[in-house]
């Protein structure tokens, strides 16, 4: 009698809480139940499993006090979709259903061969999808209150192991990752990437401006100290370190697009307006290459830099709690081989929190040859030069609106031959005016330029501000 009256009073729960289920089965010894093929609505999560076990149900709880408390609950392959969708069926009598109004805790919610989908519709192609071989939520809460909440119940603690994660990007890019297994705040991806969903000359045909491709490659991410949920209806995201290694990243433009000419905001203003919650105490890159490569000229190759061996320490990326007094500065270090020969460093500053968007950049370089210029001078801008670059260091102090620093330059034979439109044959005179304003005769001295101002043009990068500041200064010391 006990048994059926605890089946009643399960079925008729589910039934209110819109819930659809085969059968039920209860231990009443063991406080444990079995709801095969339930599916489920909470909040805008839609929940179907092979099978729902319950084991450990405190029946004194429920019945006293009207509080739902599980000790363990085990879903097989269930299909759990975040959508704004109802797929469940509409029950005959809306009018019997009720308002969601219990207060359900389970200690141990086990998840076994399942996925999850986030997405606007029953697609995959527009959204996340995770495989789920193994999820273990601890100490989870459903109330009235949480199914408002794009998560629909609180936690404690998650633990995941995934063998497959698709996440749609935009039109042009995927994301992937081969394996992902999260464990009491340590995150490990591997197999991490960014692929283009098209071919570089597709990708040209399909956009109306100019516009980045990327390839993107990371064999291994580490994350400690690594949080998420939801802030409000923002995700958060919180890690104390984040080791990335051996990442190889490919970008890609085609100049000769007609521009974009929307507003870049800087870094600082991007990360403040971020409708995702970061808090990124250290990001760590080492061993990684990256190459930039930019189409100028029609039936040429693309003109081609290349840094290698990056080794970079991003401290401070965060856009949580802005309005304290302590908010630290977010800083990046870096040093590289510029072009396959040259020692490269940079270093950066600036205040995530500051409308003004100040910022500092400043660096050094050693040692580039005319070859290594010329990978890139004579397919970008049909130039070619000649001797060598010493050194270059500079330092810029700006804005949203200009930048003011210094240069200094040492560089030995400096020559420049302007090419005709073959790209192979020398325009004698071009190449004659250009030399006879260069300073050649300086050959060991070092060309220190004060006060090199820059104006940004707001419609393209923060990386093209960085040029124009590093070109006012050259082309000062060499006319």
């Amino acid at each position: 009698m006990v048994k059926q009256k605890i089946k009643a009073a399960i079925e008729k729960e589910l039934v209110n809480s819109n819930v659809e289920y085969k059968d039920i089965t209860v231990d009443i010894i063991s406080g444990g139940s079995v709801v095969s093929s339930p599916k489920l609505k909470l909040g805008s999560a839609t929940i179907s499993s092979e099978e729902l076990r319950v084991i450990d149900l405190d029946y004194k709880e429920y019945f006293s006090n009207k509080k739902i408390v599980f000790d363990r609950i085990v879903f097989k392959k269930p299909e759990i979709l975040i959508t704004p969708a109802d797929t469940l069926k509409k029950q005959k009598d809306e009018k019997s259903k009720k308002d969601f109004k219990e207060d359900i805790k389970i200690r141990h919610l086990v998840i076994q061969d399942g996925y999850l989908k986030i997405s606007k519709n029953d697609t995959v192609k527009d959204g996340l999808f995770v495989s789920l071989k193994s999820m273990d939520i601890y100490d989870l809460h459903i109330t009235e209150e949480s199914l408002k909440n794009k998560i629909p119940f609180g936690f404690s603690e998650v633990s995941l192991n995934s063998d497959s994660l698709f996440y749609t990007l935009n039109s042009n890019h995927d994301l992937h990752a081969k394996n992902l297994k999260l464990k009491k705040g340590r995150l490990h991806i591997s197999d991490f990437r960014i692929i283009p969903k098209y071919s570089k000359a597709e990708f040209d045909k399909r956009q109306r401006v100019e516009n980045d491709r990327f390839d993107l490659k990371i064999p291994r991410i580490k994350m400690t100290d690594f949080n998420w949920g939801f802030n409000g209806d923002k995700l958060q995201l919180e890690s104390g370190q984040t080791k990335i290694d051996k990442a190889k990243f490919h970008i890609y433009r085609n100049k000769l697009l007609p521009d974009d000419n929307t507003i870049k905001p800087l870094y600082s203003k991007a990360l403040r307006d971020l409708e995702t919650k970061l808090k990124f105490d250290e990001v760590k890159i080492s061993n990684s290459n990256l190459v930039y490569e930019e189409k100028s000229r029609a039936g040429e190759p693309p003109g081609k830099v290349t840094f290698s061996k990056l080794e970079v320490t991003i401290a401070n990326v965060s856009n949580l709690n802005m309005e304290a007094q302590d908010f630290p500065l977010t800083t990046i270090k870096a040093k590289t081989k510029f072009m396959g020969e040259s020692k490269l460093n940079f270093n950066m500053e600036f205040d995530i929190k500051d409308p003004e968007d100040k910022f500092n950049f400043s660096g050094n370089l050693a040692g580039l040859s005319a070859g290594a210029m010329n990978s890139f001078l004579k397919p970008a801008l049909n130039i070619e030069v000649q001797g060598k670059i010493s050194s270059m260091h500079f330092n810029f102090f700006g804005n949203n609106d200009n930048a003011l620093g210094d240069t200094r330059l040492q560089y030995h034979d400096f020559k420049v031959e302007v090419l005709k439109k073959d790209g192979e044959k020398k325009n004698k005179l071009l190449s004659g005016l250009a030399n006879l304003i260069l300073k050649n005769n300086v050959t060991t001295k070092k060309m220190n330029q004060k006060n090199i101002s820059a104006v940004r043009d707001k419609t393209k990068s923060f990386w093209n501000f960085l040029w124009l500041c590093i070109r006012n200064g050259a082309l000062k010391s060499f006319i």
